[in-house]
């Protein structure tokens, strides 16, 4: 079995042996392998398929997703120390940790599944309508940076509980009652702040999009002593402190805050700088105006940097007040890597593709996502990828982080080790391999 695993690739995989019986192991390194070699849908019986090195049925596959013991929660904790261990400082963005969240759908008609319901549609995809019928999945990721670039690298799911088929309740002593969107939100945040507690020093900073640009998400992140950057809506309006008063006041009730602006005009009230920032890999000069700010049910001031757009002014907010407007932008802009994240994870890992009808099983399925994502990129860092992809032309559109181009070298790997498994003669090999090199570039 392990003959058709790139060796660096068991070393890594090696990090999560301790959390498995030695039964359970070979079905945990099946499913990493099988998600990145298959091209389609990685349902467990395409998988089972595929693996065919480990000669078992598909409901032994099935076994190890609904009845076999293994906890998804320290399969989470040992990748994200694992993360820690490769990437190191590649995760300090700013001087902290950087989670970015969001959130996505996945069509499922079955009524079996516990979580399904109709959802609003928010993609903006005119082919999936106003709304779709299946789950929603929180998704959090830790960002890494490499040159001017942003990885995410996705270490925790949540299943949103929906309010006519609830999948997660919260007990408190008002009773039992189902999950709202962002008890799910907080609690996915939280587990990933718990994660990273072996460095305590380091702080944790989330970065979300727009929808989550108000006091229901943001006073609690303010309360757990979490820092959020996120972009606020247009027509927002801020109040700066308010100015003491001198001489007699007016009976009445004193104000609490001082003059009030609408945050879109800050651009033509207050003279804008330029600022130098990398956004999305370029080297931009953008015209904003930042400024400290007390905003509508928002329990702390916070650092307001309004951008000046072609058609209108893109206005972000920041908890962190120690974060200049350079670094408000372009922690902001590595929000597009968790999108980019997502993507992968259903063309390329399957994240959607689970027909299992229990609960852990669906739980489990999506985890196991999400690591084989994490594993096949740190397999393409500069420092693995000679050891195992041999083949490096790529097409116009790939990038060094390509996972259709790793899939195309672990079938390559993978055909050579059919081929030259039973060769003895180790001088010859050089030879054998041209001569199968149109068989390697037609199967890869």
């Amino acid at each position: 079995m392990d003959a058709f695993f790139p060796s660096i690739l068991l070393t890594y995989l090696e990090t999560f042996r301790q959390l498995f019986s030695q039964p359970t192991y070979a079905y945990f390194k099946a499913f990493i392998w099988a998600m990145m070699i298959i091209e389609g849908k990685k349902t467990t019986t395409n998988i089972a398929h595929a693996c065919f090195f480990l000669k078992k049925h598909i409901a032994s596959f099935e076994r190890f997703l609904a009845e076999y013991i293994w906890d998804t929660n320290k399969v989470s904790q040992t990748l994200v120390n694992l993360l820690l261990k490769v990437l190191a400082n590649k995760l300090f963005i700013c001087d902290a940790f950087l989670l970015a969240l969001d959130t996505t759908n996945t069509p499922k008609s079955t009524k079996k599944m516990v979580g399904t319901q109709k959802w609003k549609d928010h993609s903006g995809n005119p082919d999936h309508g106003e709304y779709i019928i299946g789950h929603q999945w929180a998704i959090a990721g830790l960002v890494s940076r490499f040159a001017n670039r942003f990885l995410c690298w996705p270490i925790l799911t949540r299943m949103i509980s929906g309010k006519k088929n609830p999948s997660h309740y919260v007990c408190s002593p008002e009773g039992l009652r189902p999950m709202t969107f962002w008890d799910s939100v907080l609690a996915i945040i939280l587990q990933a702040r718990a994660f990273l507690e072996a460095i305590k020093a380091i702080p944790l900073r989330v970065v979300v999009d727009a929808y989550f640009a108000n006091a229901s998400f943001i006073n609690p992140m303010i309360d757990e002593g979490i820092y959020v950057i996120t972009r606020w809506r247009k027509d927002g309006v801020g109040r700066d402190d308010l100015i003491p008063h001198i001489g007699k006041r007016n009976v009445g009730r004193p104000k609490e805050y001082g003059i009030e602006y609408k945050l879109a005009s800050l651009l033509k009230t207050f003279t804008p700088e330029n600022v130098m920032v990398y956004t999305y890999g370029q080297l931009s000069r953008v015209s904003v105006v930042t400024r400290d700010m007390w905003l509508r049910d928002i329990k702390e001031k916070v650092r307001v940097v309004v951008i000046e757009g072609i058609s209108e002014p893109i206005i972000l907010l920041s908890t962190d007040m120690t974060l200049s407007a350079a670094e408000i932008i372009e922690i902001y802009s590595s929000r597009f890597s968790i999108e980019i994240a997502i993507r992968e994870l259903k063309q390329h890992f399957g994240f959607g593709d689970y027909q299992c009808t229990t609960t852990i099983s669906i739980f489990r399925f999506v985890q196991l996502s999400c690591v084989s994502l994490c594993l096949w990129r740190l397999m393409l860092l500069p420092q693995n990828i000679s050891n195992w992809l041999t083949y490096t032309k790529s097409g116009m559109n790939e990038t060094e982080f390509s996972f259709t181009r790793a899939r195309r070298g672990l079938r390559r790997f993978v055909l050579k080790r059919i081929i030259f498994r039973n060769s003895a003669d180790s001088a010859e090999l050089e030879k054998l391999e041209q001569e199968y090199e149109p068989v390697f570039r037609i199967a890869a």
